[in-house]
């Protein structure tokens, strides 16, 4: 049974704009998969970092989230497939070089080594200092040594160093000798 208020025009237009608006759809897919595969992939992962590292305006906000759809449409219509996951899997080995690098001990080459106190020469936390708003370099010291030249009066009164190595004017560090 048919209500009252039953049209037969509304129910064509209806129908009518809803294959309209799948036809649309379909072209608005197929457009964007077109444009997609032209568009570099490497470029528009890195100007989504740029757009997502500075401050950004409205104008800045609707880029950076275009940017992301095209970003999601690529990866999950397959466009580009082997070249962004080759990419990716760069940018993880080349992260975790960095972080690598960036929590290394370099022990007695460290600028921050002490043999008492920072035996690992471990860099220090930079949140317990007083004045720092960012981690401390992980810093080694220079390779080049300074040769600083004898003094003439030593060498005009004739000393001559005792024999042997030289004298070490601190304590053994404990715990990190290898047990022979």
């Amino acid at each position: 049974m048919i209500r009252g208020n039953y049209s037969l025009a509304r129910e064509v237009r209806k129908s009518e704009q809803k294959s309209r608006s799948r036809i649309q759809q379909k072209q608005k897919h197929a457009h964007l998969l077109e444009k997609l595969q032209r568009t570099d992939p490497i470029r528009l992962h890195f100007q989504i970092e740029r757009l997502e590292s500075g401050q950004l305006d409205g104008a800045g906000k609707k880029r950076l989230q275009k940017l992301k759809e095209h970003w999601a449409f690529m990866q999950k219509n397959g466009l580009h497939k082997e070249k962004i996951q080759a990419f990716l899997e760069q940018q993880r080995k080349k992260q975790a070089e960095e972080e690598k690098a960036r929590t290394r001990l370099w022990g007695k080459e460290s600028v921050y080594f002490n043999p008492e106190l920072n035996p690992l020469g471990k860099v220090p936390d930079w949140r317990n200092l007083d004045g720092f708003s960012e981690p401390l370099p992980n810093a080694k010291k220079p390779v080049q040594r300074v040769e600083v030249e004898p003094d003439p009066e030593i060498s005009l009164l004739g000393i001559q160093p005792p024999e042997g190595a030289p004298p070490k004017f601190y304590r053994a560090v404990q715990n990190t000798r290898v047990k022979e």
